[in-house]
């Protein structure tokens, strides 16, 4: 092994993945290092250094990639949350919903708009500074799942207020918010883990 990819190999050791960012930025330098041969590594300095500069800028592009993937994945909960029921559900034999639903359901539902705002608020903020984006990203996931998990009782609780309802229906919706909020939680918890003071180790440890 020569030089230069002893030097990339040490570097991408160094980097944390950051969403698949990490090979682009390596890729960037290899590409360098061909160019250049000794004089461009000698220019990048070492690769300690290099690393703790490339690190910074992927917490900034971390924060920024998770402020565009959020808005995506919280829409999508649409689906379970509102598709799916309105469109499988028999009518209700009530004239009035009771209310250990209505008010679980009316809870649920503000949370749902808080999420998609708190997203929104992120994806613009990122826009201009994107590490001021990463506390509506954690609050915006935060109210995502007092959605799911409102909205997972709620659920639960229409199939036997409600003669008829699919069980099998119900569950796989449940299922499919839950992963989405599994897929919202994985996405800030990338980006927190760049931004947040333990990521200053990133590269002692990753």
């Amino acid at each position: 092994m020569n030089p230069c990819d002893r030097y990339v190999r040490e570097l991408e050791r160094r980097l944390p993945f950051a969403f698949g960012l990490r090979a682009r930025v390596v890729a960037e330098v290899r590409e360098h290092l061909r160019e250049g041969g000794e004089e461009a590594l000698a220019r990048f300095g070492a690769v300690d250094e290099l690393a703790e500069q490339l690190v910074r800028e992927l917490r900034v592009r971390a924060v920024a990639r998770a402020a565009w993937l959020l808005p995506g994945v919280v829409a999508a909960f649409v689906f379970p949350f509102y598709v799916l029921p309105e469109n499988t559900l028999p009518p209700a034999p009530w004239a009035e919903k009771p209310e250990y639903l209505e008010w679980k359901q009316h809870a649920a539902i503000a949370a749902f708009l808080i999420a998609i705002g708190l997203a929104a608020l992120a994806f613009v903020v990122a826009r201009v500074r994107p590490t001021f984006a990463l506390m509506p990203l954690v609050a915006s996931v935060v109210a995502l799942g007092t959605a799911v998990g409102l909205g997972a009782i709620v659920a639960v609780q229409w199939i036997d207020a409600v003669p008829g309802t699919s069980a099998v229906i119900t569950y796989a919706g449940i299922a499919a918010g839950v992963v989405l909020f599994a897929a919202a939680a994985l996405v800030v918890g990338e980006a927190c883990r760049l931004v947040l003071p333990e990521g200053r180790n990133e590269l002692a440890t990753d």
